[in-house]
């Protein structure tokens, strides 16, 4: 996003929360690809998302705008008690729940002069629930990066990875409790009694030590060890952008049973790639994967249709509390229903032309909607207008 701005004639900086070092000019660091980042880079302090030197940065650089992209609970409540003066603030936001927004971060967003949401869910939520006007603008992907391979391309690489003449359900996304990854191996082991060619494709790794489970317990315990591939991704190193078009081409269909997302990346990564999905029936899903026709949704538990945005003030819906568990900062999460999930595996299993079509469809709306021309357009325009304002 900064360098596509760069572009468009901001001069940018960025304070770390994750990076210990000195400052970086502009261009002095570079990804493996050799990109450059086409901002000045600042090593935080010494308390959690460099909150001890936020004020002081804006007092020393005076920039126009101050820009967040975090979660909200992330800044809570301290947040609130700094001042950015005088610059105007901008919060880019996810909302990866049902109900509400994380309890009392409705505040974060009141105080800021831009909320601006990755989804339209979140857009929509903190409007109906919150009485907050926020912008909207989705996450990116760029289609040079993330590409379909030609399927002579795509068979080596299955025969590569001893995959050859197998289907291949591909997962992505480290083995934490919104994940749910559990719910994906509970399926697969269903799915994988009724197909004797099909593989569960990981790209996490299993000796994680933040993992929410032990994963080859469980594989263990489903009796599909022999059913399952991991990529070889270490959670402390990740693959390099080559590596993972190549993680997603090999995939037939890419499975999330996720209990809610704030975008997605993974999802449009796998369309960029041609690759048709199937993600839970919750939170973004709908905008990403149904509405562009690439793939299907597995319902929660016990519901056919349900409500994100109930209010105290409205009645209860009780299927939807059905399907789904009061996490942390009492947010709703989705618990996705097995056997559906089930279904729609078949389903693509079966219809060679319904992924084809979902595919192409899922790499059309990238095209359209998803590139870092037009999200660094839309941020170009609204910072443009916060400035004026």
């Amino acid at each position: 996003m900064l360098n596509g701005l760069d572009k468009r004639g901001w001069k940018c900086s960025f304070q770390s929360h994750n990076y210990i070092g000195q400052t970086l000019p502009k261009g002095s660091v570079r990804l493996a690809d050799g990109t450059p980042f086409n901002f000045d880079l600042y090593g935080h302090g010494r308390e959690q998302y460099a909150r001890d030197l936020l004020q002081p940065r804006v007092r020393e650089l005076r920039p126009q705008i101050f820009g967040v992209l975090l979660d909200t609970f992330m800044l809570y409540p301290w947040y609130l008690q700094q001042n950015y003066a005088p610059a105007k603030t901008m919060f880019y936001f996810p909302s990866d729940g049902g109900a509400c927004l994380p309890q009392g971060c409705e505040a974060i967003l009141q105080k800021c002069d831009l909320p601006i949401a990755m989804s339209k869910f979140g857009q929509k939520q903190v409007k109906e629930i919150h009485g907050i006007n926020a912008e909207y603008i989705p996450h990116a992907v760029d289609p040079k990066i993330y590409y379909p391979l030609e399927p002579e391309e795509k068979q080596k690489l299955k025969a590569k990875l001893g995959l050859s003449n197998k289907f291949v359900i591909g997962v992505m996304g480290r083995n934490q409790g919104r994940k749910m990854h559990d719910r994906i191996f509970k399926m697969f082991a269903k799915f994988a009694k009724m197909h004797q060619d099909v593989i569960l494709f990981c790209h996490f790794d299993p000796n994680d030590l933040a993992a929410v489970f032990d994963v080859k317990r469980l594989m263990q315990r489903l009796n599909v060890a022999n059913r399952v591939v991991f990529s070889g991704v270490n959670y402390f190193r990740g693959f390099t952008y080559e590596q993972m078009n190549e993680v997603y081409n090999v995939m037939d269909v890419y499975l999330s049973t996720t209990s809610g997302e704030g975008f997605g990346i993974g999802t449009i990564e796998a369309m960029a790639c041609k690759i048709p999905v199937i993600n839970i029936a919750y939170t973004t899903t709908e905008e990403l994967v149904i509405a562009n026709n690439a793939g299907e949704s597995i319902k929660l538990v016990g519901c056919e249709e349900m409500s994100l945005l109930s209010t105290p003030s409205q009645e209860f819906d009780y299927k939807m509390m059905n399907g789904t568990i009061t996490g942390s900062w009492c947010v709703e999460r989705g618990i996705c229903d097995l056997d559906d999930g089930v279904k729609k595996l078949e389903k693509l299993y079966q219809d060679a032309k319904l992924r084809e079509d979902y595919g192409r469809n899922g790499r059309r709306a990238v095209l359209r909607d998803y590139t870092w021309d037009v999200v660094n357009d839309e941020f170009d325009r609204l910072l443009t207008r916060l400035v004026k304002s």
